[in-house]
């Protein structure tokens, strides 16, 4: 009931101040994208097997961008939630609002399973609950909280971990870490990663520290291994199918820890800082640490008293280790990027080392509270220090409470002083009650900027299209996409996902995406490519929308790249104009959003009979691989040789061109120096009136960038200042220049391997991105890339090529046009004609037939998956992968009726496992019953 109480009073600053403010629970981008609309159709497919408890689940659904396995996508983000499923105690009506009452009441789960667990130690209450405030009110949970709602999960399941391994290690039962288990391996597979990993480490370091001498090895060790067992087995039916998804998909092959050997300089300057700064946004590297100011001394204290608590003091040591290096945020991160959410984990021996503080208050020895003056003053000028680098006004509360906590710990340990414990608990309190306002309110740039405005989510859903999409029929055999860079929604908001909506959309945003769909997307060198997000728009190619399916394209006016519409995609409809509020005089910042429209969308799945190879799709520029798509199929040598091979020779053709200095010199991109950050280059076009009615795309390959020395780049910036300076009397001296650049690239990482080239014409912009490696899971290393310049019926004389840093570019470009006239045309239409048609869709399954004078490949926009199974006339035949990563297979003439059936890969095995896992519990249940009883019998006797 205390614990209640407080949890109130915080809760209604850490919510309030998003309500008061106008602001929903729901982020703009994970929450918005990802968590709650997969929560509203998790909620109706429960229902479904409420109704139909022995029907199927769907596994299989085509409203994940392309189409994707929705079985595995729940697993990852809502099935093994399990406050997921009190969502089915609201109305429809009311699921928003369930999502939001969820995230708090997650996080009120999380203190009441930290005052379960310190209950094990001899504090008492008030202390007790101080350890939980400073375990609930971190900068982590505060953003991920309510950012990403699963992320409050593994609070709930670590400290139930190592009670459970503390009761094996003291030969009691094997059962409160096998539910600890299971609910950590059902939850998500990635914190079970983490959290495995953890586990494990206390494993090792109690036994070592504590247990070595004092408990049987081999007994112990079976019976952790039994609840081990046991645990992956009867929850094999969820990890099974989710492990085979992370190793299929576009994450599986990401450079480690992103090619880092050591953090950029900030982050060790931050690092210190980032243990109290509550406010803070700023996760270095998801080094979102930003406890109560007492912290600080809580864990001076346990590593003055390292004899006293071993663990413990070993646990800092370690974990001071490992955030110095990005190669342990790599390796608990699934040794893909440094990503150091591993750090959720130091909030329990943070928390308890809290409580041994304020316990061991009366006993602080005047030697003990030296030391903690000492450090403060080194960990006060530290901060102060970098303050004058960093200029962090975040840091203000943290450091006054950092004071505020050494005056009370210096006034309650002088002799006993009642309601000490009280005063502490007052203490910690209100400073994570200042923490979260300045972490949240929306001044300084508060989270609460990221969040939907109250009622946001709900206009989102309702005019995502602006009404455009009222009278289109909701099905699969179409899908709409939008304008790169160009469709605003407000308030940051990018439109990565489109659901919830009836319309399938190409483009998708999940920690997991088809390996098959990525591989496309980097053979045909997508500029937009992460692998969060695979396709994207797609920057806008004609011939890929066509490809994929585009039937509708989504542009507001007067946005990016609003006049860079693909070919032959025509304005159909028009959402009511809205005049500026600033000038109604001028259409220039007008609102309006225009519907697109093509016949030129290839079908879901067709037919064809010649057939590309992969010697010759290898020789091809990327342009000639993307127009290949509506002339033949791209297949393995293997199956190519059986076919006719398509002709391509015609369908591009290279530009010649020159490029042009803005200083006036003609230049080359071999061993571009780009020294002046306002120099230009135009890319001139030697016979622009050759290129009519064709799409331009400039191809760049083998791009290497080399940044300039930190020295290099302050001496070119002072050299620049010193010539734009006027020669009056006052004017900035080289010392403070020199500190203002200096001080701007140590800030920003540089020099770092990142970059972009962009390339402008009258349409718009696009640009390809070498990212920092601090992006983490957005990190790629980039060589090459296609940029679309457009669709012309007349050709530009010129293009914009501007690079975006300082440094010496080498890069190899072609400008290549892209034939879309009557050839193509035809093309398309034979496509469209080979249909299968009579297409029905039913859960995880699709029928249709289709007539074919002869034999050739039955391909689709479908991705490429190992759960797919094709029958023809009740005959299995084998499914292929074709173009890269779509699901395709041989047919010969004839009438065929096919059937196409998706079942989720390692979900029947997963189900095997779990019925053996749950008949292994009961066994296990029944042995461990019968052998206490006999022990028992016999020590009695």
């Amino acid at each position: 009931m205390q614990y209640t109480a407080i949890f109130a009073l915080i809760a209604f600053f850490v919510y309030g101040t998003y309500f008061v403010t106008g602001h929903s629970l729901i982020w703009h981008i994970d929450g918005a994208q990802q968590h709650l609309p997969l929560l509203e159709e998790f909620r109706k497919t429960l229902l479904g097997i409420m109704k139909h408890p022995f029907s199927s689940w769907p596994q299989w659904s085509f409203k994940l961008g392309l189409g994707g396995d929705i079985f595995q996508i729940n697993a990852y983000y809502v099935t093994g939630d399990i406050f997921n499923y009190l969502t089915l105690l609201f109305p429809v009506s009311k699921i928003i609002f369930a999502y939001q009452f969820l995230i708090m009441l997650r996080l009120y789960c999380v203190g009441l399973i930290f005052c379960y667990f310190a209950s094990h130690f001899s504090f008492k209450n008030s202390i007790i609950l101080s350890g939980t405030v400073v375990y609930l009110f971190n900068a982590f949970l505060l953003y991920a909280n309510i950012a990403q709602p699963f992320f409050s999960i593994p609070f709930m399941i670590f400290p139930l971990l190592i009670l459970g391994i503390e009761r094996v290690l003291q030969q009691k039962s094997i059962w409160p870490l096998t539910f600890a288990f299971c609910w950590m391996l059902f939850s998500n597979f990635y914190f079970a990663y983490i959290l495995g990993f953890g586990a494990l480490l206390y494993l090792i370091l109690r036994y070592l520290i504590t247990y070595r001498k004092k408990i049987a090895f081999i007994k112990t060790f079976f019976k952790l291994g039994l609840s081990t067992v046991i645990s992956l087995s009867v929850t094999a039916i969820l990890w099974v199918p989710e492990m085979l998804a992370v190793f299929s998909s576009t994450r599986s092959n990401a450079p480690f820890a992103n090619g880092l050997r050591l953090y950029p300089l900030y982050y060790y300057l931050a690092l210190p800082s980032q243990l109290i700064n509550g406010g803070n946004r700023n996760f270095y590297f998801w080094s979102a640490l930003g406890f109560a100011s007492i912290s600080f001394f809580a864990i001076v204290f346990v590593l003055i008293k390292i004899k006293k608590y071993p663990l413990l003091g070993t646990s800092f040591i370690l974990g001071l280790i490992m955030l110095l290096f990005p190669q342990f945020g790599a390796l608990f991160n699934g040794l893909t990027s440094p990503s150091n959410r591993w750090t959720l984990m130091l909030s329990l021996p943070i928390a308890i080392s809290v409580c041994i503080l304020i316990k061991q208050l009366h006993k602080l020895t005047h030697k003990t509270k030296l030391t903690f003056t000492y450090c403060l003053a080194i960990y006060s000028f530290w901060i102060f220090l970098t303050y004058f680098f960093q200029n962090d006004e975040k840091l203000f509360i943290p450091m006054a409470f950092l004071f505020i906590s050494y005056g009370f710990l210096v006034y309650y340990s002088a002799g006993k002083k009642s309601h000490a414990n009280y005063a502490f608990l007052a203490l910690v309190v209100v400073n994570v009650i200042f923490n979260a306002i300045y972490f949240e309110a929306p001044y300084n740039g508060g989270y609460s900027n990221e969040m939907l405005p109250l009622k946001g989510y709900e206009k989102l859903v309702k005019t995502r299209y602006a009404g455009l999409d009222k009278d289109l029929k909701s099905t699969n055999l179409y899908r709409v996409s939008t304008i790169s860079q160009n469709y605003n929604l407000g308030s940051g908001f990018h439109m990565y996902n489109a659901q919830p909506n009836k319309l399938n959309s190409i483009t998708s945003y999940y920690s997991l995406q088809n390996i098959n769909v990525g591989n496309f997307a980097r053979k045909m060198q997508n500029s937009q490519y992460e692998a969060n997000i695979p396709i994207s728009q797609f920057s806008d190619r004609t011939v890929l929308n066509n490809f994929l399916g585009v039937r509708y394209i989504f542009a507001q006016i007067n946005q990016k790249n609003s006049a860079k519409i693909p070919a032959n995609y025509l304005p159909e409809k028009a959402s009511t104009r809205l005049a500026s509020s600033s000038d109604n005089q001028s259409d220039s910042t007008d609102k309006q959003t225009v519907r697109y429209k093509t016949e030129q969308a290839f079908p879901l799945i067709y037919w064809q009979n010649t057939v590309i190879d992969s010697k010759q799709f290898k020789s091809m520029t990327t342009t000639a691989k993307e127009r290949a798509l509506a002339t033949g199929v791209h297949v393995s040598n293997s199956i190519a040789k059986h076919y006719a091979k398509a002709k391509t020779a015609d369908d591009t053709q290279e530009l010649e061109y020159y490029i042009v200095s803005s200083r006036g010199n003609v230049v080359s991109t071999a061993n571009l120096e780009h020294l002046d950050s306002t120099e230009t280059y135009k890319i001139i076009l030697k016979n622009p009136a050759n290129y009519k009615n064709s799409e331009l795309h400039v191809e760049l390959s083998d791009i290497k960038y080399h940044q300039l020395s930190l020295t290099k780049q302050i001496q070119i910036e002072q050299n620049k200042q010193a010539t734009l300076t006027s020669s009056g009397i006052i004017s900035n001296s080289d010392n403070y220049n020199y500190y203002r650049y200096l001080r701007y690239h140590i800030l920003n990482g540089s020099p770092d391997n990142s970059f972009s080239i962009s390339v402008s014409s009258s349409l718009g912009t696009e640009s390809i991105t070498q990212p920092k490696q601090s992006d983490l899971s957005f990190y790629k290393t980039v060589k090459s890339g296609l940029l679309n310049l457009g669709y012309f019926t007349s050709t530009p004389k010129y293009f914009t090529l501007t690079p975006s840093k300082l440094g010496i570019y080498d890069f190899k470009l072609k400008i290549v046009a892209e034939k879309l006239g009557k050839k193509y045309n035809q093309e398309v239409a034979k496509i469209q004609k080979n249909r299968l048609k009579s297409l029905k869709f039913s859960k995880n399954k699709i029928t249709g037939t289709i007539k074919t004078t002869q034999k050739g490949i039955l391909t689709s926009s479908i991705p490429f998956s190992e759960g797919w199974s094709v029958y023809d006339n009740g005959r299995k035949l084998k499914a292929i992968k074709t173009n890269t990563g779509f699901l395709g297979t041989q047919l010969k003439s004839g009438s065929h009726h096919i059937k196409l059936i998706y079942s989720t890969p390692g979900l029947k095995t997963g189900k095997l496992i779990t019925i053996g896992g749950i008949f292994l519990l009961i066994l296990s249940a029944f042995s461990l019953i019968l052998i206490k009883k006999l022990f028992l019998h016999k020590t009695k006797k």
